[in-house]
This record gives structure tokens, sequence and C-alpha cells, in this order.
């Protein structure tokens, strides 16, 4: 019975592990900047679907751009992106902003 128990406390832990990223994810993205609508709709696909090192690259880059985004010109913020996004990384996050834009 007690074999039985355990596959169940470990989808509660890993649930409520994914719980906290959503909630870390949606604390950052709030204090990036982004409306509480959008950081909640976002919060999600970006806690479900990038890993721990994705996540901190992405924040390496906001906080980057956040730092003097008047001072750095396109190419530099191209470069940037390039540099320390994975393509994966920056495909998620397009597709949530745009679907929780579309979404309204």
């Amino acid at each position: 019975m007690k074999r039985a128990l355990l596959p169940l406390m470990m989808l509660a832990l890993a649930s409520g592990c994914a719980t906290t990223k959503q909630a870390q994810v949606r604390s950052a993205l709030l204090e990036a900047g982004l409306p509480q609508p959008m950081a909640e709709c976002m919060a999600e696909p970006l806690g479900r679907d990038l890993s721990v090192g994705q996540l901190k690259s992405l924040q390496r880059v906001a906080k980057l751009a956040q730092t003097a985004p008047t001072q750095m010109t396109q190419k530099q913020v191209m470069d940037l992106l390039k540099r320390d996004l994975d393509p994966e990384t920056v495909g998620v996050v397009v597709r949530a902003g745009l679907g929780c834009f579309l979404r309204g």
C-alpha cells in the first residue's frame, strides 16, 4: 500500500514545484514591468516550457536591456539576444507573448 502512495506523493511535489516556478516567473515578469494580466498569462507557459537555465538566461537579458535600453543600438540588442538566448527560449517567449496578447 505504501508503494502505491509514492507516485502520488511525487506527483504532488512535482506540481507544487511547477506552481512555485510559475509564481517566480510571474514575479520576475512583474518586476520587469509587464502588466499583471500579461505576466500572469505568460508565467504558465514560460514556467512549464523553459528550464531553470533558460529562465536565468532570459532574466540576464532582461536586466541588461533594462539597464540602458536607450543607449543600446538595435544591433547590440540583437547581438545580446543571439548570444544569450537559444532558439528554443526565443520561440517559447514569442509564442507565450503572442498568445497572451491575442487573448487580450
